[in-house]
Formats: structure tokens, sequence, C-alpha cells
């Protein structure tokens, strides 16, 4: 919801940055308040991406003051809207389609016996550099393996990538990460993927050696007989940064460990 741009209200203040009511201070809020809205240049703290920003904030000018002025009017918080969360890229369970911010792409694999091998990962993780909290993306643990670690649909190998910055939070930022499944298109294989912690899943960033976030990993087997199976795991991965003296803000992006093509025995059930 966003605060309107007339007659702005207390309750609407407090309604729109998750506030009690009773006894809201302009000051507080306005202090407690962290702005992310990039595309117009208002942010409390500088978040930088070179992938596709989806959902943020909606500001103007005036909410620049939240980030700090000693100026707490009503009318600062006017067309503020504070959304649930920053969204980074987008999803779908299509193989081929690769908007995700991270995907193992393996293509479309065939062998001749009655079980295939279906093996794939994916790592998203931040960790303090300098005073910033930067996320990365990776090809996993299970990278030696057939298929392609996409960025946004962009192909990499090696070297973990960065993805997003938010500049400036400092070393006694805490993070905290958590997962949800977003697709889950399975065919005909025998297990679905584990979540392995890429360090510390609740960290503070005192250390620049902490890496917060999972690594995905899909290893197992297919039996689909003659048919082509598609099997696309993709997760929500959602990052609840909490800078000291501001209001925690979540983070998601998606993190997909398989997306491809599987067929087993083209000859059918009579050579199994």
């Amino acid at each position: 919801m966003t605060i309107g741009t007339s007659n702005v209200s207390f309750s609407s203040i407090a309604s729109e940055i998750g506030k009690s009511q009773t006894n809201l201070s302009l000051k507080d809020a306005a202090q407690d308040t962290m702005i992310l809205n990039p595309s117009n240049s208002r942010n409390t703290f500088t978040l930088t991406d070179s992938i596709t920003l989806t959902t943020e904030d909606t500001s103007v000018a005036d909410n620049m003051n939240l980030a700090g002025s000693n100026n707490f009017e009503m009318s600062e918080f006017k067309s503020y809207n504070k959304v649930d969360k920053i969204v980074f890229s987008s999803t779908t369970s299509s193989v081929g389609n690769f908007p995700e911010t991270i995907v193992r792409d393996v293509g479309s694999q065939s062998t001749t016996s009655c079980i295939g091998v279906v093996r794939g990962s994916a790592e998203i993780y931040c960790k303090r550099v300098g005073n910033d909290c930067v996320w990365y993306v990776g090809e996993g643990q299970l990278s030696s393996f057939v298929g392609t670690s996409r960025k946004e649909g962009t192909g990499f190998s090696g070297s973990d990538v960065e993805v997003a910055r938010l500049a400036g939070v400092g070393s006694s930022t805490t993070v905290s990460v958590t997962y949800s499944t977003a697709h889950m298109v399975t065919g005909f294989i025998d297990g679905i993927p584990a979540a392995f912690s890429s360090g510390s899943t609740n960290s503070s960033l005192a250390s620049t050696n902490t890496k917060i976030g999972f690594d995905f990993r899909l290893n197992t087997n297919n039996e689909t007989y003659g048919n082509t199976q598609n099997v696309v795991f993709v997760y929500h991965v959602d990052f609840t940064v909490t800078v000291p003296n501001y209001d925690s803000r979540v983070f998601r992006f998606s993190a997909s460990p398989m997306k491809g093509q599987f067929t087993t025995n083209s000859d059918g059930f009579n050579q199994c």
C-alpha cells in the first residue's frame, strides 16, 4: 500500500513501515526505515546489481529525508511504498528458459541403458567485502558434471560471480537466509535436491571469510523408459539483512540446481 500524497496519517505511516501505532515517533520511524529504490536514486544504503531488479520500494525525492535528516515532517512519508521483499530476477518451470539468478542448465541428456545419472548444483551466498554486503553465484560442488551454469541466461564457469551489492552496511550487520520451492518438475527421478550451507545460514558480517547462503545439489538417477522427461527445480532464496538501528529488509534471489531433459532406454520397457 502506497502512502498518499495528501492528508498523510500516522496510521498509514505505521502500517506502511510495519510499526505499532502506539506512541509512534516520526523521528524513530524515519531513522529506522531503510529505503531501497535504485531506479529513482533513492537509497538509504546504495544498492547495485548486475541482474534484473524486479521489485523495489517506491519513493520520491522527499523520502530521502528519512535516511537521517533532522526534518521529520509527515509530508516526507508521502508516496512511499515499502515492499515486503526486494526481488531480483524471475522464475519459470520451462526447460531452456533461464531468467533465474543462477541456473545449472544440463540441456538434453540420453542413455541407452535403463538408468541415467542426473547431477547438478547451483550456489548463491553473500559475504562482507569492505563495508559492503555482496551477493555471489557459483557453480556449486557438482560443477564437474555435464551442463553450463548461467546467471540470468549468461553462461559462466570457474570463479564465482558478483550479482548484487548493498554498500556501506558495515561489519555489525547480520544476515540470515532461508529458501522455499518455486518450481518442481521431477520427471521419473529417484530423489530431490539437498541444500547445503555455504558456510553459515545465520551470521554477522564481522568476518570477511563468512559465506552466508546455500549450495543446492541434485545427485540422483532417472528412469524414463523411452520417454523424454523434463527435470526442473527452482528455489526462492531469501536473505534477511539487519543493519544496526534500521529495520530488517529481505532480499530475494532465485536458484536452480537443475533444468534439463532426460531420456533412458529408447527401446522402451522391453529392454529393462
